[in-house]
């Protein structure tokens, strides 16, 4: 009897000990908005905003015009680095702040001017948030599901078959060490962000591009001056390829990867080697584990996916839903064709814009190489004009 006794209470102790150690707080929906994570939140009493999650975002800033709406006060000014340079930001302090059942208090955050990009039908992004949740819950991206899962960071054991990668936290930014060769067979192994708030695959900061003179040693290459990170400061951002990407024991090949020339900001800091961007983290399900200094990464289905380079010489942001063309590429198919930064783009082979939504849109431009696309645009309050893009891989 007492042995039954024992095994009884042993086995509620296990499940009771089993459930309490990973606690599920709350899980939320996301929408991949070209390979940025977006999820609903609450200021205080507001309604839910649409915001970027971003583990490379050390702060949360919060658009001017959201803020004003929800009545926030600001109660200081400060600076804040951004990608490629620092920009003035108004801090609001003491605010509360809901994802699903799990809540944040005192928070304070940046406010600036910036707007961010839109989703279907014009609805708008009011900010970006990452370190605050990050640093208070174990995080699973499940790009599989499209979910956010946060755990209880206090009792949180990894139980699955993932790679185990260390992270040490800088600038409140998860730094991992990673391999890469570039084409000279040079092996660099360095320091690297973890950001799910880069769209590229890699990106490579400028103090360790000119220690290598990394732009010598690649192949092909383009340069494209535009606007860059959260400050909105323009800047000359030069694609290429290196030959090999060492991370999370996995190899990628011939990987398109940008060679940074910034002089300010955190693609200009000595220590930090580049960026990982999401392009490659979403072929992982990711658990973000700051209390102990991990990340672990599992394979999904996108892992073999293949690497996709420029093919068109253009960009695509939306205002009030409308496509726009920008980043035009200098001897590009876009420029072949005839297009112009600012062209509203009305069709498609045919089908009009407004039946398709963005991500059909940005897709179209990425097919492969000899597609042609029958474009219609409408360039300032000219007439509608016809056009012709054959696609062709850039490098």
């Amino acid at each position: 009897m007492a042995r039954l006794i024992y095994f009884l209470f042993f086995y509620f102790y296990s499940s009771i000990c089993l459930k309490a150690q990973n606690q599920e707080i709350t899980r939320i929906p996301f929408l991949l908005n070209d390979d940025h994570i977006i999820i609903q939140l609450r200021i205080n009493n507001s309604t839910p905003l649409n915001f970027m999650f971003d583990s490379g975002a050390g702060g949360i800033l919060i658009n001017k015009s959201f803020s004003d709406s929800i009545g926030l006060k600001a109660a200081s000014e400060r600076v804040n680095t951004g990608a490629v340079g620092t920009h003035a930001v108004s801090i609001l302090k003491g605010n509360t702040i809901t994802i699903g059942d799990a809540q944040i208090n005192n928070v304070n955050m940046m406010r600036d001017d910036k707007d961010f990009e839109e989703l279907n039908g014009g609805v708008e992004i009011a900010g970006i948030i990452g370190f605050h949740i990050l640093s208070r819950f174990v995080v699973k991206i499940d790009y599989d599901t499209s979910e956010l899962i946060f755990y209880n960071r206090i009792n949180f054991s990894y139980e699955g078959n993932g790679v185990i990668v260390p992270i040490v936290l800088t600038y409140n930014l998860p730094i991992v060490i990673s391999t890469l060769v570039i084409n000279d067979d040079t092996e660099i192994e360095g320091f690297f962000l973890v950001d799910t708030g880069a769209r590229s695959y890699l990106i490579i900061t400028s103090p360790t591009v000119n220690k290598y003179n990394m732009i010598d040693k690649i192949d092909d290459y383009y340069v494209l001056r535009t606007d860059v990170g959260s400050s909105g400061k323009k800047a000359n951002v030069l694609f290429g390829k290196i030959k090999t990407l060492d991370f999370a024991e996995y190899k990628f090949n011939s990987v398109p990867t940008v060679l940074s020339q910034a002089d300010e900001g955190v693609l200009s800091f000595e220590g930090i080697d580049g960026i990982i961007g999401n392009k490659i983290l979403k072929r992982f399900n990711i658990f973000f584990d700051y209390q102990r200094g991990f990340i672990y990464l599992e394979q999904n289905g996108n892992i073999d996916k293949k690497l996709f380079v420029n093919v068109s010489g253009l960009s695509i942001i939306f205002k009030k839903g409308v496509p726009i063309i920008k980043d035009i590429i200098e001897r590009s198919p876009a420029t072949r064709a005839g297009l112009k930064n600012g062209d509203e783009i009305i069709s498609i082979n045919g089908q009009f814009v407004k039946d398709m939504n963005q991500d059909l849109i940005r897709e179209a431009f990425k097919s492969e190489e000899g597609i042609k696309l029958e474009l219609v645009i409408k360039r300032g309050e000219a007439k509608l004009k016809y056009t012709e893009i054959i696609l062709k891989a850039l490098i």
